[in-house]
């Protein structure tokens, strides 16, 4: 199990794809310098399945060195951020919101550290979980109007536990090219580094408020032998590691992980006691 803070996550399976995602493949991180100090969830990783999602990748050669300066076409541009770390940005990132008609954001005044860092001028329009329905529409009809629209979250990727799966969904139901800009992420991050398995592992995100509802959701992934990984904000760590400990059992290691890719990152190991 793994534990990530200041806004990080735990491991764990879910009935849904946007609550639960499974993984299978190796990764590999790069930490370098810090940047952000504001606080963030943890991301807890659980080691000893629900829906999954599968993505095959190959490498188009005939097409790699065009695409790099080519005209980007109209659509939906999902684009991961750093997770704490200005320069884990990848080039394909800053072009597409370099050459972005708008830049949907989160939280406009955190973007705007991060664009101008890179001499980004694209205008930046304000999305997030308390305005997503009411922005879709001024959304969808700059979209049909043929602009580039890139929508961008405070850290990480868009749609993983952050704003951007329901506008996805429109456009995808509308015929509108929805393109994945990868990069940073922080259950990745710490699930590299945690040392536990990475060869099966269930993403749950947040846990549920409710605690009847919550308690139910650990209970299946408690019944899980895959790595587990929750986000868990840091003022309910201590909830959450009691209510772990009653229901996962002696022979359950967690991993907590905090300030990924920051200065004082840290992952701490533990091993669940009766």
């Amino acid at each position: 199990m793994l534990l990530r803070g200041c806004f990080q996550s735990m491991v764990v399976s879910s009935s849904s794809i946007n609550a639960s995602i499974r993984w299978r493949g190796s990764f590999c991180s790069v930490y370098t310098s810090a940047l952000r100090s504001a606080s963030v969830p943890y991301r807890i990783l659980y080691a000893p399945r629900p829906k999954l999602a599968f993505s095959f990748c190959s490498i188009d050669h005939s097409q790699s060195e065009s695409s790099k300066q080519g005209t980007l076409k109209p659509g939906l541009y999902l684009v991961a951020t750093p997770i704490g770390n200005l320069e884990d940005i990848t080039l394909r990132a800053l072009r597409v919101l370099k050459s972005a008609d708008v830049i949907l954001s989160e939280d406009t005044r955190h973007s705007g550290k991060l664009l101008q860092h890179y001499s980004i001028s694209t205008a930046l329009l304000s999305y997030h979980k308390f305005n997503e329905a009411q922005r879709e529409q001024q959304v969808l009809k700059r979209l049909k109007d043929g602009e580039i629209v890139a929508l961008i979250s405070d850290a990480g990727t868009p749609g993983i536990s952050d704003p951007g799966t329901e506008l996805a969904k429109l456009c995808v139901s509308k015929g509108i090219p929805v393109i994945p800009i990868p990069g940073p992420s922080a259950l990745v991050a710490a699930l590299s580094a945690s040392g536990l398995s990475t060869n099966e592992f269930t993403f749950v995100g947040f846990l549920p408020k409710h605690a009847g509802s919550r308690k139910e959701r650990l209970l299946i992934s408690a019944n899980e032998a895959a790595t587990q990984i929750f986000f868990v904000p840091p003022h309910k760590l201590s909830q959450f590691l009691e209510e772990i400990n009653c229901l996962f059992g002696a022979s359950r290691q967690c991993v907590m992980a905090r300030e990924m890719t920051k200065v004082h990152e840290e992952e701490t190991h533990r091993h669940q006691k009766h």
